[in-house]
């Protein structure tokens, strides 16, 4: 019986162990830098003659980004190539005969970003031309906007970045907005995990040795 209990023990013990291990590498895997498209403005004409193009519809809004830094301390982004404005925009369309192309400017230079702990908020004017002229809004179809970020590392070591997506969908004038929200995930330190895992073990075995007490007390009787 003693040696049936003990079995059980350890038994527990290596499992708490390898769920401690899985901890530590799900805690690898949680992303430090998030980014998506919070708000948009309404999409109207723009008749900026600065940017008309013939045969073309030229329409703009104002987006709002977020970046969130899960992390407590500041983390630098270094990017190879430097997009203006941040927030693009995609588009698939119900008329296939019509395109959408984006203004932007692009630069090569490596840039840093530097983005402190949680959430900063970024302006960015999006311009768009669609390849039909005389439109009053937007043609029918489905639009996704994110705000990428191509390597989110403070050491500019490549790790990935979480980008999320916003979409939209454009059906005879109608927008209909969905926004994807952050899942706030802060980064639970190794030793916090270990503390928890040996917390867990030390109560499982109190509580084996109670029941093993209780029952060679009834035994005794």
């Amino acid at each position: 019986m003693v040696k049936s209990k003990k079995k059980i023990l350890i038994g527990i013990i290596i499992i708490q162990l390898l769920l401690f291990s899985n901890i530590i590498q799900a805690n690898g895997d949680i992303t430090v830098i998030a980014s998506r498209v919070s708000k948009i403005s309404e999409i109207k004409v723009d008749d900026n003659p600065r940017y008309l193009k013939p045969n073309h519809t030229l329409f703009s809004f104002d987006a709002e980004a977020e970046i969130l830094n899960r992390d407590d301390e500041n983390q630098t982004v270094s990017e190879l190539g430097d997009f203006d404005p941040k927030v693009r925009i995609y588009a698939s369309l119900v008329n296939k005969s019509i395109e959408l192309i984006q203004k932007v400017s692009y630069s090569t230079a490596w840039t840093d970003f530097t983005y402190s702990p949680g959430i900063t908020t970024e302006y960015e004017p999006v311009r768009l031309y669609i390849n039909q002229s005389g439109l009053s809004h937007l043609p029918d179809g489905n639009y996704t906007l994110d705000r990428p970020i191509n390597t989110a590392s403070k050491y500019g070591a490549g790790e990935p970045a979480e980008v999320l997506l916003t979409f939209f969908q454009m059906i005879s004038g109608i927008i209909n907005i969905t926004y994807t929200n952050f899942t706030v995930l802060t980064l639970p330190e190794e030793t916090s995990a270990f503390s928890i895992q040996l917390t867990i073990i030390f109560l499982i075995s109190i509580a084996i040795l109670v029941v093993r007490r209780k029952r060679t007390k009834i035994y005794c009787k």
